[in-house]
């Protein structure tokens, strides 16, 4: 059985700023806690805390120490209490969301409703809700935001992870609703590029695997984008979630991750479907 992976795998620059800055400030000595996953990965997660990296849910339970803010950002509130604690802050935001945010806040400060397509409770939207002011609104679904009412001025941005087609269609919806429009494309290029190799990939196998968190958008994505193109896909986390029934009878099984997926676990992955194949052809009769 032959394992195609896709020519898009592997950490995303931020996810490795992130893991970096994480295991550096480990290995200073000091108490380290992650404001939350750093990232959505729990190999990652594991491999963080066997380096004795804590994750918190909320700043006040660091009493000492360091302060991890993950990749996906936090609101500026919580970046003040982090001061106000005395604890030492390590910036692990990703690039991109750090412009989201700039963006979203000069959209708030120049009088915009500030519409944010993503994920209501996800963690890189709860930090751009605390830049877009008190008039904002945050749309997942084409039916949310076919509810949304007329505006004088309307500034739109994006969760980094949301697909691009989602965001040129609520961009064209807006534009019948407002006024007056401003537009700043905050979906991540690297996320993009990760869609588009697994559109590729859905063109070259029926089935196709996908390694990433459950927690993880962009991982979750991918997986949409292959059924929704009429593949299998199945969401994994590791080698030993993979079933043998789901690759069974295929010459050639697609793989692609997250952009938080190690290349080590995808790895893994690869080595175990290709051993299940090996078994199949072993049980086969002559």
């Amino acid at each position: 059985m032959q394992v195609l992976l896709a020519r898009e795998n592997g950490f995303c620059f931020g996810v490795k700023k992130a893991v970096e800055l994480t295991e550096a400030a480990a290995e200073s000595g000091a108490s380290v806690h992650n404001l939350g996953q750093v990232v959505h990965n729990p190999t990652i997660s594991r491999r963080l805390e066997d380096r004795g990296v804590k994750v918190i849910k909320d700043v006040a339970e660091a009493s000492e120490g360091v302060v991890v803010i993950r990749a996906h950002g936090v609101p500026p509130r919580v970046r003040r209490e982090i001061e106000q604690r005395g604890l030492e802050c390590v910036d692990a935001t990703c690039s991109l969301v750090l412009r989201a945010q700039r963006f979203t806040k000069q959209l708030a400060d120049e009088g915009y409703t500030v519409v944010i397509l993503g994920t209501p409770d996800h963690p890189e939207v709860v930090g751009l809700k605390g830049f877009a002011g008190k008039d904002h609104v945050v749309v997942e679904t084409e039916e949310q935001w076919n509810a949304l009412p007329k505006m004088k001025k309307a500034g739109v941005v994006s969760q980094s992870t949301q697909p691009p087609w989602a965001f040129t269609a609520l961009v064209a919806h807006v534009a019948t609703l407002a006024q007056e429009m401003k537009v700043f494309n905050t979906v991540c290029p690297v996320t993009v590029k990760r869609q588009v190799a697994a559109t590729e990939l859905a063109e070259q196998v029926r089935t196709i695997v996908v390694v990433g968190g459950k927690n993880s958008a962009n991982t979750r994505e991918l997986v949409n984008l292959a059924r929704m193109r009429g593949r299998s896909a199945y969401h994994i986390e590791n080698a030993d979630e993979l079933r043998a029934e789901w690759v069974a009878g295929e010459d050639t099984v697609g793989l692609i991750g997250g952009t938080s997926t190690p290349m080590d676990t995808l790895l893994e992955v690869k080595q175990r479907i290709e051993a299940l194949g090996a078994e199949e052809r072993t049980a086969a009769p002559a």
